[in-house]
């Protein structure tokens, strides 16, 4: 797991540096907002977690923060702070701080919030993705890849494939598939499923995927692997 510490205190860097790389953390530390800024605007990794000290130089890292979910949405932050009252910690995580920690800290209990930070962004991220044969759907970006091959998809068309996908091998009527995708049980146009469905059909293709979306004249549509 790789982790930002964000400290200025050099002993307190260095302390939390020595003691998470034990632990097999990857750890990279930022002591000033210039380096804070140029690290934002890196083409690096995400970091699973951000310990962020509250203040850096004089400076409120809380008018960054921001700024920092912005370039890494998906990252935890923690934060350390010597204001240690609630209305500190409520305002820190009303701005969308993960977890709060006040100074001075028990090693013990900051490497057990780094650990329980790690787990929430794995099972978020396991949330995020939808693996189907050879296919691996992205829920947040609404996107799918074939192995490296992006495959572009229109909105209708990855409703599609996630209908099937969540229901492997159900077969689906036409009209059940124009009530779930297009909230109709009307025959809206004629063709329009036909078409949206041999447009997935022929990108899953040009995408080099096995997976096949199979049907049946008066049956209905169904996806195999």
């Amino acid at each position: 797991m790789n982790i930002l510490i964000v400290e200025d205190d050099e002993k307190v860097g260095q302390f939390l540096r020595e003691n998470l790389v034990k632990d097999n953390y990857i750890v990279t530390i930022v002591k000033t907002i210039p380096e804070l800024e140029t690290y934002l605007q890196s083409k690096g990794l995400a970091p699973e977690v951000i310990i962020l000290d509250r203040l850096i130089e004089n400076s409120d890292t809380k008018n960054y923060l921001k700024k920092i979910k912005t370039r890494f949405p998906e990252s935890r932050i923690l934060y350390l702070s010597a204001l240690n009252t609630p209305s500190e910690k409520a305002s820190l995580l009303d701005e969308g701080a993960d977890d709060y920690l006040g100074k001075p800290f028990s090693l013990v209990e900051l490497q057990a919030r780094v650990r329980s930070l790690g787990r929430r962004k794995e099972d978020k991220q396991q949330n995020f993705y939808l693996n189907i044969g050879d296919i691996m759907i992205d829920m947040k970006l609404r996107s799918a890849r074939c192995g490296e091959k992006k495959i572009d998809l229109s909105n209708k068309e990855y409703a599609l494939l996630i209908n099937f996908s969540q229901n492997e091998n159900r077969v689906f009527s036409k009209f059940q598939l124009l009530d779930i995708i297009w909230e109709t049980n009307l025959d809206i146009e004629s063709n329009v499923l036909e078409v949206t469905i041999m447009n997935l059909r022929k990108k899953l293709d040009e995408g080099l995927s096995k997976v096949k979306i199979q049907s049946k004249r008066n049956v209905g549509y169904w996806l195999e692997t």
